[in-house]
């Protein structure tokens, strides 16, 4: 593949406070695109690669034929914001799984327990003659560098479902809350789902202008975000070192994990516990309130009663390394106090929780 030699850069119109996300809107590039991707390597925009052996492809309007924008060899599309955006392939009947993938690392760690705000647009390219279901976003710890062209066995952090039958040839938000485990720094957009997974439908009256676009569905992808926000009220223990743990505030346990439907704690809870323990531990006269929630599944009884549960489960656990009975008290809340709305996956997983609340009198 030739590139031209002319450096540019351009702004992008759009922008995202304390946004992690290098070159978001895939502005920013060393050479100007003149022809799709036939090597992974040639994929342009600065800060971007692919993590597989796919080729994803860079649109910008200083290209002329193949890769303009908005005219180009997949379709005719403006940017979301800004000139230039990618392009992948997110499912395939030509070949088995084939994916595309966009990967690029964010300008810092994600920090444990902090909660972020993930969202990117995509839409399905005008010459595309399949549509699919779903897209999202990935965020890894280390990068990715693998030797095929197929579906990535990776679990995202954000997944975008949509009925086939509203999909229209616009740019679609993809967007969540996620609660980082700590040290994620690579971020990957594409379809995580497998082809049998993967729900598809044949828009018709479409033709492709290539064999890949008769028998794919292809995206464009454009402004890219992650940027952590804050919980009104709500501050996680686990971002919080002991000496700043202060009386009278509510700090979220993070990591604390029981067995499905169950309030048996599993063993992965026990850092975060052991350490409430030295909290309590170092103020000996301050007392506490744990107080359990759960998602908007199930009845207002079965939540009352299993958040109830897992509250008493964590007291159980201080007790047993130390803490006085006497200075702990539970309470469930069920499903009347979440922390954020919605009823997708991230946004249910943040508000099955036990928060906790000191009182130094």
């Amino acid at each position: 593949m030739k590139w031209f030699a002319p450096c540019c850069l351009f702004v992008a119109r759009v922008c995202f406070s304390q946004n992690l996300v290098p070159n978001p809107g895939f502005e920013e590039f060393s050479k100007c695109p003149v022809s799709f991707s036939t090597d992974p390597k040639h994929f342009g925009p600065s800060r971007w690669n692919s993590p597989t052996q796919g080729t994803p492809d860079y649109y910008n309007k200083c290209a002329v034929g193949d890769m303009d924008v908005p005219r180009n060899w997949a379709g005719v599309s403006f940017a979301h914001s800004g000139v230039g955006y990618s392009g992948i392939y997110a499912w395939s009947t030509s070949r088995h799984n084939y994916r595309e993938y966009v990967q690029c690392k964010l300008t810092e760690p994600l920090k444990p327990g902090a909660f972020y705000n993930l969202q990117f647009y995509y839409r399905l390219s005008s010459y595309s003659v399949y549509a699919i279901d779903r897209i999202g976003m990935a965020l890894l710890s280390s990068e990715l560098k693998l030797d095929h062209d197929s579906l990535l066995e990776v679990s995202p952090a954000l997944t975008r479902i949509n009925e086939l039958e509203t999909l229209t040839n616009e740019w679609y938000q993809a967007s969540a809350k996620f609660q980082a485990k700590g040290g994620e720094q690579f971020l990957v957009i594409g379809n995580f789902s497998s082809n049998a997974a993967t729900a598809h439908r044949k828009i018709e009256y479409r033709e492709g202008k290539s064999a890949m676009l008769d028998g794919s569905a292809y995206y464009y992808v454009d402004d890219v975000s992650v940027s952590p926000v804050a919980i009104p009220g709500i501050d996680s223990l686990s971002q919080t070192s002991l000496s700043a743990i202060k009386p009278n505030e509510a700090y979220v346990l993070n990591h604390i994990n029981f067995e499905f439907n169950s309030f048996q704690l599993l063993p992965s809870s026990f850092p975060q516990l052991d350490f409430l323990v030295s909290i309590l531990k170092k103020h000996p006269p301050w007392k506490i309130q744990l107080n359990g929630h759960t998602d908007d599944q199930g009845t207002d009884e079965y939540n009352l009663k299993l958040s109830a549960n897992r509250a008493r489960s964590v007291g159980e656990y201080l007790m047993q390394h130390g803490v006085s009975p006497e200075r702990i008290q539970t309470q469930g809340f069920g499903k009347q106090k979440p922390l954020l709305k919605g009823n997708d996956e991230q946004v249910r997983l943040l508000n099955r929780r036990v928060e906790v609340k000191f009182s130094d009198h």
